[in-house]
């Protein structure tokens, strides 16, 4: 379906139709798995039907039989159950290592007016604080395989001074997700542009019962249907349609094939179940066992030192030992701990791993955690063209708020520059660039105050530094001990 016969299909307004049209291309995340793999609660770990407590055989010895025997009854032990939320540690670190860093946004501004379109795109970055959607936004994707931001315009009471310009409108931003509930479709034309995006979802009536919502987007039109009321039996779908003054669908849409975790997920569970057995191994065998050959003629006292056990002539007693460790299990661990990180491109940066290293260089650490930096390059496929979509939304929006230079914000070419999370090595970078200039100095003392975060002017700082050097400057002490002018 092309954008033509979309705008007639959304004129028409039949729902089941605009609806069976619209969320027919793209195949929904099973969502609630990917969830229960999530929560370390849900594990196949605590399933009882995959991982049941044993039943066990025991004599007790307050009871007996008609005979005298001892009787054996059976007892239900729980068995070890320990979760690793390795899911949540793989997210998380992809998500710090490509937004740990705030985006750099530029432009190669000709002009004061460009300068200033800049500066209000700033100030929306700012005021919608993207550096932290950012990474809410990769969570939700890395997590949930589909993501979208919404902008949309709040409207104020009088016109105000927002973002540099004068407008009686403030830009909003929402995320959603299918980890939300969700339901998110793009819709692609023939040449793969997106021509509608839809959302379906449910919000809660005033007598508490769910209503069933469908957003619509296009460039033309913002449609909102609602499946009756929230006091009325009404089933019937209703419509409320809106016109989309920018042109432009206001959605930022990513996907991607998997879960960050997919690929390594039976071998998390496989690793679960390793040291939930090793646990109950250990629980079993962590105790020391006697045994003794012969019989017992005495024994020391419960809490005396020195106990003394007497046994009969030809006897022998000692500690049952584990002369054969599990080292192939130990091996196995430790084999599935490296596939994880490696599979995942997930630097293992935990206490253990590191506190050897003593002292590292900068090439050093950027070869640690190349394979992270790696998996950066990698999702930058996803959200170059994603911050730059989010972009020219914004110069669209400002365009309509600021409609003298409407030309400024469209012909001004922003660029978004992720740049991965590292620990610098700042002493080696500056030598290293000190060394190359010769010795010669590369900042300002003004700058080198303002980079070094102590203060919080600069500038001023900076002047009371001169002043300081001026006195300092202007009288000397002579030899005979009397303070005279420099001169």
């Amino acid at each position: 379906m092309n954008y033509q016969e979309l705008k007639t299909l959304l004129a028409e307004g039949d729902f089941k139709k605009i609806n069976e049209a619209l969320t027919s291309q793209v195949d929904q995340p099973e969502i609630d798995n990917l969830k229960k793999q999530w929560d370390v609660t849900k594990h196949n770990i605590f399933d009882y039907g995959k991982r049941p407590d044993r039943t066990v055989m025991y004599e007790d010895p307050d009871k007996k039989d008609a005979d005298g025997n001892p009787v054996i009854e059976k007892r239900i032990e729980s068995v070890s159950r320990i979760p690793v939320p390795f899911q949540k540690a793989i997210v998380s670190k992809a998500v710090s290592f490509l937004f740990g860093n705030p985006v750099n946004v530029t432009a190669q501004t000709t002009n004061e007016k460009e300068q200033i379109a800049l500066s209000s795109i700033l100030k929306i970055w700012e005021d919608n604080k993207l550096d932290s959607q950012n990474r809410m936004v990769a969570r939700q994707l890395f997590r949930s395989k589909q993501v979208c931001e919404i902008w949309y315009p709040i409207e104020l009471e009088d016109r105000q001074d927002v973002y540099g310009i004068k407008s009686k409108f403030r830009l909003r931003m929402s995320v959603f997700s299918p980890w939300d509930d969700s339901i998110l479709y793009p819709y692609f034309d023939d040449y793969g542009d997106m021509i509608a995006f839809c959302r379906s979802y449910k919000v809660k009536g005033t007598d508490g019962k769910n209503i069933e919502c469908f957003d619509v987007f296009t460039a033309d039109v913002i449609q909102k249907w609602r499946k009756g009321g929230p006091e009325s039996e009404n089933s019937d779908w209703t419509v409320e349609t809106t016109e989309n003054i920018i042109k432009k669908i206001p959605v930022v849409y990513a996907d991607q094939e998997q879960a960050e975790w997919q690929d390594v997920q039976y071998a998390i569970e496989r690793l679960e179940t390793l040291l939930s057995n090793h646990a109950d191994t250990n629980d079993y065998n962590g105790s020391p066992t006697v045994v003794a050959k012969g019989n017992i003629l005495s024994i020391g006292k419960k809490g005396e030192q020195g106990k003394l056990l007497e046994i009969e002539e030809g006897g022998d007693v000692k500690y049952l030992s584990w002369d054969h460790a599990p080292e192939s299990v130990k091996m196995e661990i430790e084999n599935l701990f490296r596939i994880i990180y490696a599979f995942t491109q997930t630097p293992d940066i935990s206490f253990e791993s590191v506190k050897g290293i003593s002292s590292i260089s900068g090439i050093a650490l950027k070869l640690l955690f190349m394979d992270a930096h790696l998996k950066v390059k990698e999702k930058q496929e996803i959200f170059d063209s994603y911050l730059t979509r989010r972009i020219n939304i914004l110069k669209a929006f400002l365009s309509k708020m600021d409609t003298a230079n409407a030309e400024v914000y469209k012909n001004l070419i922003v660029t978004c520059e992720i740049k991965p999370f590292i620990i610098e090595d700042i002493k080696e970078v500056i030598e290293s660039l000190v060394n190359a200039s010769g010795g010669k100095a590369l900042i300002s003392q003004k700058t080198a105050i303002r980079e070094a975060g102590f203060v919080s002017n600069a500038e001023d700082e900076y002047k009371r530094i001169r002043v300081e050097e001026t006195e300092a400057m202007s009288f000397s002490v002579t030899e005979n001990g009397e303070l005279g002018s420099n001169e």
